[in-house]
């Protein structure tokens, strides 16, 4: 089967001028015809004439089809580059709103009072995560937007909850406080059971956490530590001794506070909280009763801005501090 030939693409514009052409000898023809049959009995004279205004009809009707085809041609030029600025002319709004975004965004990160540097350079990583795989790319997409809502709460002097325990706030705060430490901590966990080996203070965390208290007391950051006894003859039980050295070895303040030593004075309810340079409150909830045989069990970690609520845990601090001991 042969192929067809392809057009060529100066075709079209041959066919409208063989077109034109052969509408201006059909003219031509015409006009002659007519001026011969009037002139044929006149001098040969008039048969030049005859023959010039033939021509000249076919001329000026050949030019009429040029001048009209133009003038289409560029009724469809025009509409084209009407479409065209109109593209045009919406991609560089589009690109003027990008433009002036950018510029919103990048004031906002010279007025903002964290670092700059960290922020383009948190903008300027999240870049290089690529979409695939998957599983890493939506792992980064759920931190930003935890790390974005964080933000958001924290600017709002909202309170932070997280769920199970924490450790990353723990330790950034300790790290990052400038003046005090004032803790409140529970001995749920050194019942008669040999939890100490497996508790807090001897858990990663726990180290790590006693580590970071050791540099704020470089910095000459105070701390001060209540331990709320859960039974009265706790405070002479060697684990508790163990504990409360590892405390005096940092140079920690550490008081204890027996509540049975108290029966007839109003103790307020009393839950594990830390307070960092009387602005931020971390506290921890517990998530059902527990007894000495059952470790201490964290539900949710809260992390405190309100002022009002801080000062709560202040004005608590303060009390327990004014009637818990000295542990020697």
């Amino acid at each position: 089967m042969k192929r067809p030939e392809s057009r060529s693409p100066n075709a079209a514009p041959a066919s409208r001028t063989s077109t034109k052409i052969i509408v201006s000898l059909l003219a031509f023809g015409a006009v002659f015809a007519v001026s011969w049959t009037l002139a044929k009995s006149s001098m040969p004279a008039e048969v030049v004439v005859t023959f010039g205004t033939s021509l000249f009809v076919a001329g000026v009707t050949f030019v009429v089809q040029f001048l009209l085809d133009v003038e289409r041609r560029l009724d469809r030029m025009g509409d084209e580059l009407t479409q065209h600025a109109a593209a045009n002319e919406t991609r560089i709004a589009e690109g003027f709103q990008r433009i002036n975004e950018a510029n919103r965004l990048f004031g906002l990160i010279e007025a903002s009072a964290l670092k700059t540097d960290a922020i383009t350079q948190l903008v300027g990583n999240s870049v290089r995560v690529k979409p695939n795989p998957s599983l890493v790319f939506d792992l980064a997409q759920t931190e930003i937007q935890r790390l974005s809502e964080m933000l958001k709460t924290l600017g709002d002097s909202g309170d932070l909850t997280y769920e199970g325990e924490d450790r990353d706030w723990l330790l950034g705060l300790t790290r990052h406080v400038n003046d005090t430490i004032d803790a409140v901590s529970s001995t749920l966990d050194l019942g008669d059971q040999d939890f100490f080996d497996s508790s807090v203070w001897q858990s990663d965390l726990g180290q790590r956490y006693l580590e970071a208290q050791r540099e704020a007391i470089r910095r000459n950051v105070r701390v001060r530590r209540i331990f709320v006894l859960d039974r009265p003859n706790l405070r002479d039980d060697a684990k508790f001794r163990r504990l409360v050295q590892m405390h005096d070895d940092v140079s920690i303040e550490v008081r204890a506070l027996d509540p049975t030593l108290f029966p007839g004075q109003y103790i307020p309810p009393i839950f594990d909280f830390i307070v960092f340079d009387g602005v931020v409150s971390y506290q921890t909830l517990p998530s059902a009763p527990v007894n000495e045989l059952n470790r201490l069990p964290v539900a949710t970690t809260q992390l405190v801005t309100s002022p009002a609520r801080v000062q709560r845990n202040i004005d608590l601090f303060n009390e327990l501090w004014r009637i818990a001991t000295p542990v020697s």
